[in-house]
């Protein structure tokens, strides 16, 4: 498993140093702030808080520009966990971000962000067993935009989770416990439009 994460981080890595040169010699007079709709493809790297590895996954997002400082991301990943032969565990993270770009003039931009999640998880095991649960989360994070050209920008972000506890789901959103679920690391492509 760890041996195919590193192949098809090496496989992504090249691919993103590729997209780069050919947006740089492509030329560019577009900065950060010039987007107004972006979509495209990500992988994600999560860790759970007290876990010895962390879990390659992919997903897609896509963002709004609301004024040149601020944008809007929504995304969705999937992974999937398996647990011998017999039991798989399917998690769909839903994310709704706030960015606040720090240099939103310039063709590379760091950025803050935060935002809410919804965690759909569903569980298959023997016997036919299978159980669904919804959690609601919050995060807050940081990361970094280029431009490659017009049309294409790359970005990385490190997010911190905190997911409800199981014991509050039922009750109401002010009175609700969030526990330190751990970090993702995301990369993406996006397409400027």
């Amino acid at each position: 498993m760890k041996k195919n994460i590193v192949c098809s981080l090496k496989s992504f890595v090249m691919l993103v140093v590729l997209i780069g040169l050919i947006g740089i010699s492509l030329g560019q007079s577009s900065d950060i702030s010039d987007t107004r709709f972006s979509i495209g493809p990500r992988i994600s790297f999560y860790q759970p808080k007290d876990a010895d590895s962390s879990t390659l996954y992919g997903g897609a997002q896509v963002r709004l520009g609301l004024l040149p400082s601020l944008k809007l991301e929504g995304s969705i990943d999937y992974r999937r966990s398996d647990f011998g032969r017999y039991i798989n565990i399917h998690v769909y993270p839903v994310q709704a971000s706030v960015m606040a770009y720090l240099t939103p003039h310039s063709i590379v931009s760091p950025f803050l962000l935060g935002g809410i999640g919804w965690y759909y998880t569903q569980i298959e095991g023997p016997f036919n067993f299978n159980n669904t649960t919804n959690r609601f989360g919050v995060h807050a994070g940081a990361g970094l935009e280029v431009m490659l050209n017009d049309t294409l920008s790359l970005d990385g972000s490190y997010r911190h989770l905190w997911i409800e506890n199981f014991i509050s789901r039922d009750i109401t959103a002010i009175n609700k416990e969030y526990e330190d679920s751990g970090s993702m690391i995301t990369i993406g492509l996006n397409f400027l439009f």
